[in-house]
């Protein structure tokens, strides 16, 4: 996984200026009339992290001050820098900063070094902001100005929590006389924005050392903090930390659930700091998860947002290495471009992943000996970078690159210690499983053991992005037809690239014949269905040119004997499912195996269930909603899904498995009250009485959207008894889901995320007040 290729993306930023919303520009008004003071606490309440931890490395009272002669020079340093800072150009405040002298003394000159430090921090140039701290130390201690001491103890604070020393942002020794004088002086609004710069710079920090446990546990500390101290628009970059976090931990449920929530917050609230960041990391998320088709739209708005003027505070590199795994499944051409581009410009703490990338991508277009090469290079710069999770994913495509993978196998030994290390359950699942298929039918059991513990974790199985699991399925030739998300064609274990289509018309012919199941379609109904608008007469020979690219790309033409995959006469045209592989159908047959063995009470129904749901990859045709003829499969998918997934909840003995089953019926229907209810119900019987109150608004919230009086009349929550008098009231299930509550007494806002599904975000609390979250409030 690429959690630890993430090391430049948690860095302060300034965000563009031009897309800074109403707070840059009222932050710019400000700064105009001679407020700078104001201007950066407005860009700070924005979410601008650059802007927040310049203000807490200020000392308020010289902002206006007039400095003494002597000092004069030393001020408008600082001063001028801030005012370029402020007018979104801190190349300039860095430059000015840099002619700052060395040995000066005063407030002035302790301000300065101040500013200098985190501009230093900023670009990631710890050495440098550490120099500057020891300046601002010496000028402090001469002049004996309280207010420069208590600045200079802030951005100690800073400079440990950036540098990852945790112990030092809770207490420091005398020298800079602890964490109590840094926030001395402070207003409390201030005092808690230290704190929460304090726990994001941490877990930024801890995210590029490896340590996402830590990690998330302070990116969960911001995210309380951001309603504390009234500073909400840092949220959504406390969420995306708290998604990369879970991403690498293995709990991808929770890390897209987290990731849409902070996007979402964004687009409500108008931050438009570090949306690059949000972007790329959702990307991440959904390529481990392999969705490609949602990670790719991510990760080509991420990689826009970079290149739309916004600075550069995530690695193009890295998004382009991310992207081109995602490309793999549909394009290999493209990928290939992508992740040579990645590589050129990758600096060397990310080369090691762009390398993994190429590497990827060469295996699964057949070229072992590149592969090879570029597992061998990644190997080497991940062992000395220590980048473990690239490690392990390097240890993997040796493996599957080398000329006998099962004489290598012993390596994944290796990268599954690391992943216990890493504390990555769902890598560790992987490399298990890919183990296991290298072993072949004996260890059969082991496989199945692995693909349950993936499905738990939210990773689907079906081959699509530049993976293990994909080299580790393409390792068997076959022609199989993908409908259910993107629609794509395997040829001999590889994409059919869109060029060998020739044209459009050709893919439509196959998706129309797969959407009849085998049935023949007249040649008048294919043409009239391909080019409404035009005789038959003039396209007769169109639809002969047709069959003929389709015969040629699915590699299955006529024979001498036997029957190739498409059947034509002169009246009509069929698909053969007997000779090639459709997704949907065999979706469809294990769907209705599954209910057969769920009405029978077989032993085997979880397993049955289970294998259903994996092989559901999205809905049927997702990329041609709007035809017609696509509709019916598509209802017949969705349906038998839907059935699958209310067996799995009933089935689920693991109370975790429950709710992500439950949480995945909502999120395909917001409007399923059943689902809706008996989710609040499992979260009850847990104990986890706040994030059931939290769902049950949701579903309050989605009731009244529809017109219809929710369970309980006007309930937020089951914990309300009769008359508002305490618990919810458990009654026979016979009776119904609603008639599971009783009406509980007060009414609250829901919480509720349109991406993502409508599970909540970590650590938010039930009440919030003065929050642009309060946008989606429903109307009373």
């Amino acid at each position: 996984m690429s959690g630890d290729n993430v090391n430049h993306a948690w860095r302060p930023s300034t965000p563009a200026r031009s897309e800074g919303g109403d707070e840059a520009s009222t932050a710019e008004r400000h700064s105009a009339a001679g407020d700078p003071g104001r201007a950066l606490r407005r860009l700070a309440a924005a979410g601008d992290r650059a802007a927040a931890h310049l203000w807490l490395a200020t000392q308020p009272d010289l902002l206006a001050a007039t400095p003494d002669p002597a000092d004069a020079p030393v001020a408008e340093i600082w001063r001028a820098a801030l005012r370029h800072h402020l007018a979104g150009e801190p190349h300039l405040a860095a430059a000015r900063l840099a002619t700052a002298p060395i040995g000066a003394t005063g407030p002035h000159a302790v301000q300065m070094y101040c500013h200098a430090a985190v501009h230093h921090l900023l670009d990631d140039d710890i050495e440098r902001a550490s120099a500057d701290v020891e300046e601002a130390a010496h000028a402090a201690h001469a002049c004996g100005v309280p207010t420069a001491h208590q600045a200079y103890a802030r951005v100690v604070v800073l400079l440990a929590a950036a540098t990852g020393d945790a112990a030092a942002t809770h207490g420091r020794a005398a020298a800079t006389h602890g964490r109590a004088e840094a926030t001395d002086g402070l207003r409390r609004a201030d005092a808690d924005l230290l704190r929460l710069m304090v726990h994001l710079d941490l877990a930024g920090h801890l995210l590029w050392a490896g340590d996402a446990a830590d990690a998330l546990r302070h990116a969960e500390a911001a995210v309380r903090l951001t309603e504390v101290a009234g500073d909400t628009g840092f949220e959504p970059y406390a969420l995306t930390l708290a998604a990369v976090a879970k991403c690498q931990l293995g709990r991808l449920e929770e890390a897209l659930a987290d990731g849409a929530a902070g996007l979402r917050l964004r687009e409500l609230a108008g931050v438009a700091a570090d949306e690059a960041i949000s972007l790329a990391a959702l990307g991440m998320v959904h390529r481990r998860r392999r969705e490609p088709r949602q990670g790719r739209q991510a990760l080509e708005s991420a990689l826009a947002a970079v290149g739309s003027g916004q600075p550069r505070i995530v690695s193009p590199a890295w998004v382009l290495a991310e992207l081109a795994r995602i490309r793999a499944a549909d394009d290999l051409c493209a990928a290939q471009d992508l992740a040579e581009r990645a590589v050129t410009m990758a600096r060397e703490p990310e080369r090691p992943y762009a390398l993994l990338a190429r590497g990827w991508v060469a295996l699964l277009r057949g070229d072992t000996a590149a592969a090879h090469f570029d597992a061998a290079e990644a190997r080497t710069g991940a062992t000395v970078g220590r980048r473990r999770a690239t490690l392990v994913e390097a240890l993997q495509l040796t493996v599957l690159a080398a000329d006998d993978p099962r004489a290598s196998a012993g390596l994944l030994d290796d990268a599954a210690a690391l992943c216990r290390e890493l504390g990555d359950p769902a890598e560790e699942a992987t490399v298990q499983l890919i183990a296991a298929r290298l072993q072949g039918r004996q260890a059969r059991r082991g496989a199945e053991g692995a693909e349950q513990k993936l499905r738990r974790c939210g990773v689907r199985l079906d081959p699509g992005v530049a993976d293990g699991l994909t080299a580790i399925t393409l390792r068997v030739p076959a022609v199989v037809i993908h409908t259910l998300g993107d629609f794509r064609v395997f040829r001999a274990g590889a994409v059919v690239p869109y060029g060998e289509w020739q044209s459009k018309k050709a893919r439509d012919l196959l998706k129309i014949l797969v959407a009849h199941r085998g049935r023949a379609v007249p040649r008048a109904r294919l043409m009239e269905l391909l080019w409404p608008d035009e005789s038959p007469s003039r396209t007769a020979n169109r639809l002969s040119v047709l069959l003929s690219t389709l015969r040629r790309v699915l590699g299955t033409g006529r024979r001498t004997s036997g029957r190739g995959a498409v059947l034509a006469d002169r009246g009509s045209v069929a698909i053969d499912l007997d000779v090639i592989d459709v997704d949907v159908e065999t979706f469809l047959t294990a769907a209705e195996e599954a209910q057969v063995a769920v009405r029978g009470g077989h032993p085997d129904t979880a397993r049955a269930l289970v294998r259903a749901d994996e092989l559901y990859g999205g809905d049927f045709l997702a990329d041609d909603p709007y035809e017609d003829w696509a509709q019916p499969l598509r209802e017949e998918a969705q349906v038998a899904h839907t059935s699958v997934l209310r067996a799995l909840a009933q089935h689920a003995s693991d109370t975790d498995q429950k709710l992500v089953y439950l949480m995945r019926l909502v999120h395909r229907d917001p409007y399923d009250e059943d689902a809706h209810l008996e989710l609040v119900q499992v979260l009850r019987a847990a104990g986890r009485h706040g994030e059931a109150q939290r769902r049950y608004r949701t579903y309050v919230e989605r009731m009244r959207e529809l017109g219809i009086a929710p369970a309980g009349g006007e309930a937020t929550g089951p914990d309300a008894g009769p008359a508002g008098a305490g618990g919810g009231q458990h009654v026979d299930s016979s009776a119904g889901a609603l008639a599971r509550w009783r009406a509980p007494a007060a009414q609250a806002r829901p919480w509720t995320t349109e991406l993502g599904g409508a599970h909540r975000p970590t650590g938010v609390p039930a009440q919030r007040t003065g929050n642009p979250r309060r946008l989606i409030e429903h109307p009373a």
